[in-house]
């Protein structure tokens, strides 16, 4: 019996030719024109027009993580918080220059602090590994690598309304 429905399936094999092109479905940039499409009604952010200006939020149980962004220029005067409880934080004031979706962010005050963060117009993501100087922005055993700040109000004036803990407001 077995050898009865193996022929049928050799003889179809038989056939095919490993020349032969595969049938495409949608083309190769079917994914480029869904994204076009989605851009288009605004579902998803233009990569080629991010706007890193406004005010950002990350909400846990150990509270809320912030970061906002004011365009002054060709860069952005930027503040963040990321807390991990009620006396464990990280937070910092600096500037940052953005290309596309690479955000190059400088922390300025007890430390160089220097890296770069992606941005898709949603999230801004903070690298997994920050360089070693940047915990001087930390209380003990807290560090901001890997922190995420989802994008929640635009424009300077949201920005600006952003409250950190050492700093009144995290951007001016």
């Amino acid at each position: 019996m077995r050898v009865v429905l193996l022929l049928p399936m050799l003889a179809l094999l038989a056939g095919c030719d490993a020349k032969s092109p595969l049938p495409q479905i949608g083309g190769n940039d079917a994914g480029d024109e869904l994204d076009r499409l989605a851009i288009e009604k605004g579902l998803l952010p233009d990569p080629e027009s991010l706007a890193l200006e406004g005010r950002y939020e990350t909400r846990s149980e150990l509270g809320t993580d912030k970061f906002c962004a004011v365009a002054d220029g060709d860069r952005y005067r930027i503040g963040f918080l990321s807390v991990y409880g009620p006396e464990s934080k990280c937070e910092g004031q600096g500037t940052a220059e953005q290309n596309g979706d690479v955000v190059r962010v400088t922390l300025n005050g007890k430390a160089e602090c220097a890296f770069e963060a992606s941005y898709d117009g949603i999230v801004l993501r903070f690298p997994g590994t920050v360089p070693e100087s940047c915990g001087a922005f930390c209380s003990r055993n807290a560090n901001m690598s890997g922190t995420r700040y989802y994008f929640v109000d635009p424009g300077a004036a949201a920005a600006r309304k952003t409250l950190g803990r050492d700093f009144e407001r995290l951007c001016r």
